[in-house]
């Protein structure tokens, strides 16, 4: 249950990020920008969450977050034709998502890997 909590706290901040960078940015729509989000956040949980931040720390993992999300999010325009996401959009999507990474490996180390130990 605390994975799952985690993760719709993660989804929320990545689609409330995406939407209003890409809708600014792109001309990507509405339903478009929430299945990238999912992407991001389940890779990005995964990956830099649950893998990276425990064998390292909250700067590593937020770095590692910068460069999982700008690859996720580039990575759909090969995925879909018809998307077109300009780099400089996902590299500013993906530095602001890091930044409210910072606080979410807070909230994953106090709430996740401390229950864990226990």
């Amino acid at each position: 249950m605390r994975h799952v909590v985690a993760l719709l706290i993660k989804f929320v901040m990545v689609a409330v990020v995406l939407e209003i960078i890409f809708s600014i940015l792109t001309t990507l729509t509405f339903s478009s920008i929430l299945y990238i989000a999912a992407a991001v956040t389940i890779i990005a949980y995964i990956i830099g969450d649950l893998l990276i931040l425990p064998a390292s720390n909250n700067t590593i993992a937020s770095m590692a977050d910068v460069a999982l999300a700008l690859a996720t999010m580039y990575m759909f325009n090969y995925i879909w034709s018809t998307t077109q996401i300009h780099f400089v959009s996902a590299l500013i999507a993906a530095v602001i998502i890091s930044t409210g990474e910072w606080f979410f490996h807070k909230y994953v180390s106090n709430i996740i890997f401390r229950k864990r130990k226990d």
